[in-house]
């Protein structure tokens, strides 16, 4: 499991990455640190803070490839306006890690801000992924990219629902192979059209916090070249442990893990806590929770 810690003093927010391991998909020990600093000195560009973060083992090289979310702006403003997406690689998880460059840029109309935190997953032996999409009017979409070597990827475009285009919705979760196609497993949030252009800090212009987002579980089949997610299952997600903030539990990250040894399924979602000041940016207290679904 990867993450970044995060805090708000000295404008230190994704200030390392982290990866984790555990033998029973509960209890995690602490494998690796890279603080930011180090990242930027392996890679060469210049980042204010770490955001999504993704980790898989190439089957063809039997390397890992570790993807974080850069905030590339050039000068530091509080959350950040342009993002793209960094590939690490390593032989072992301890290191030494090796940089392959940003692999996905805002490079696109629909992504001109920001192209980052993608939900990455190997299906019938090709790479799939649906990563955040900015616009520079303040559109939210997500994307469909897709790679056959996890290093060079090739983007689709927004993902439509059901047929419909969107222009605020982000899905963060897992892609599974299913008898009819690519099936996509996690949360999905939407929000209202945003109502102007791009402010230099996009939460706190628009006050758009997690008050404003609707997030909700999903079940999604993937079709690619309609480049559409039909919908199988949505519901709410709603708030079921201590840990979670009853009127807006949910913050923006998933993902679910078929366990074989115990028959399970176990989701990890990023919780807003309960003793947050507020569901917004710079005032939650966010944690990863772990539930589990027997099969």
């Amino acid at each position: 499991m990867t993450g970044r810690p995060r805090k708000t003093e000295g404008n230190a927010r994704g200030y390392a990455v982290e990866i984790h391991r555990s033998d029973d998909g509960v209890a995690f020990e602490l494998e690796k640190c890279l603080p930011i600093e180090e990242v930027i000195e392996l890679s060469g560009i210049r980042t204010d803070s770490i955001e999504g973060t993704q980790l898989l083992r190439d089957p063809l090289t039997g390397k890992w490839h570790l993807y974080l979310s850069v905030d590339v702006g050039a000068e530091f403003i509080w959350g950040g306006v342009f993002w793209e997406t960094l590939l690490l690689v390593a032989d072992d998880l301890r290191g030494p890690w090796e940089s392959s460059g940003l692999v996905l840029r805002h490079d696109q109309s629909y992504d001109a801000c920001q192209a980052r935190d993608a939900s990455i997953d190997i299906v019938d032996g090709e790479w799939i992924g649906f990563a955040k999409a900015y616009d520079y009017l303040g559109n939210q979409r997500t994307q469909l990219i897709t790679s056959s070597d996890g290093v060079d990827w090739t983007k689709h475009g927004p993902m439509r629902v059901d047929g419909e285009e969107q222009s605020m919705f982000y899905a963060s979760g897992t892609t599974f192979a299913g008898a009819s196609g690519p099936i996509f497993l996690g949360v999905a949030r939407s929000a209202p059209p945003l109502p102007g252009p791009v402010a230099d800090v996009l939460h706190d212009a628009w006050k758009l916090d997690n008050a404003l987002w609707h997030d909700d579980f999903v079940a999604f089949r993937v079709d690619r070249r309609a480049v559409n997610f039909e919908t199988i299952f949505r519901a709410p997600w709603r708030a079921r442990s201590e840990y979670e903030l009853e009127e807006h539990p949910l913050h923006n990250y998933c993902s679910v893990v078929h366990d074989p040894y115990e028959n399970r399924l176990l989701f990890y979602v990023e919780a807003i806590g309960p003793d947050s000041k507020a569901p917004s940016l710079n005032e939650s207290i966010e944690r990863v929770l772990v539930f589990e679904c027997g099969l």
